[in-house]
């Protein structure tokens, strides 16, 4: 299950492009331009978490509310950045050489981007409040995996969801689709999907293979497949599909239900991730721990 970690590991350190800097007289274009960027971050967040671009350095022993330490402080950027808006609109309407349409349009322009980026804080402050005090990817003891607090996991994915559309609506480039199965380079990796079970151990060989479909897809697929999950999706109660989602995996089941060959494995990934960094989420293993394949 170490093996699985180091995958989801970001390893490099800080976030591209934090903070506001500047703000001071920048003017309204300057400041627009940082709700831009504003929603960029929130939505490149959670990608860069799991995909090791930039952003939060998550190890081996990052506890799942320390990520959520991590989002609280993009929101707080976000209301700093509003706070910098609202300067240039007070210092518009005191203007003796603008006309007063003018400054109503600047008001216009800046309620607005101070809405967007409400928008974006409250869902980061969502992000903020899922997880609990154990170890992100926190592993069972030679046994089955255990399900995701429902209100949490609920919270996360309508949070994500609000966060892609504000971002896509500003202007950042659409989520791509994963595309690949768990037979990846002609190889079958469909038992990797078993460290999701919450019904049987998996194999003491599974976690190799869940390392395998994890490094397969990108930050961005995951997160595609988390949004396009439906909140309500249940746990696997037959064999997964083609159109099995993120959240069902998350969810978890049998063992022989979630080692299908047709699931994406961006939804495995997906439903990995969520179970990793959702509250009470336990991923299964099949060994002792300190041995191949435990904890």
């Amino acid at each position: 299950m170490v093996m699985v970690m180091m995958v989801m590991g970001c390893n490099s350190g800080g976030v591209s492009g934090e903070g506001t800097e500047g703000g001071e007289g920048r003017g309204l274009s300057g400041a627009m331009m940082e709700v831009g960027r504003s929603a960029e971050r929130a939505f490149y967040a959670f990608i860069e978490l799991m995909a090791d671009v930039l952003g939060f350095n998550v190890k081996l022993t990052t506890k799942k509310n320390e990520v959520g330490v991590y989002f609280n402080s993009l929101g707080a950027k976000l209301s700093k950045a509003s706070e910098e808006l609202e300067e240039v609109a007070k210092n518009a309407e005191m203007g003796v050489n603008k006309s007063s349409s003018s400054k109503n349009l600047i008001r216009e322009a800046v309620n607005i981007a101070k809405g967007i980026l409400k928008t974006l804080k409250g869902n980061l402050d969502l992000l903020g409040q899922v997880g609990d005090d154990k170890v992100v990817g926190e592993t069972a003891t030679n046994s089955q995996g255990t399900t995701v607090a429902e209100a949490e996991l609920k919270k996360v994915y309508n949070a994500l969801k609000a966060i892609v559309k504000v971002a896509t609506d500003t202007g950042v480039k659409a989520l791509k689709a994963g595309v690949i199965t768990l037979s990846i380079n002609g190889v079958d990796n469909k038992d990797g999907a078993k460290i999701l079970a919450t019904n049987n151990n998996p194999g003491a060989q599974d976690a190799g293979k869940a390392a395998i479909i994890l490094t397969a897809v990108s930050g961005e697929e995951i997160l595609d497949s988390i949004i396009k999950s439906g909140e309500g999706d249940v746990v696997l109660v037959a064999a997964a599909q083609a159109d099995t989602s993120a959240i069902s995996f998350a969810k978890g089941g049998s063992d022989a239900n979630l080692a299908q060959n047709a699931a994406q494995a961006s939804a495995v990934a997906g439903g990995i991730a969520l179970r990793s960094l959702v509250k009470n989420g336990k991923l299964a293993s099949g060994a002792a721990d300190g041995s191949a394949g435990g904890k």
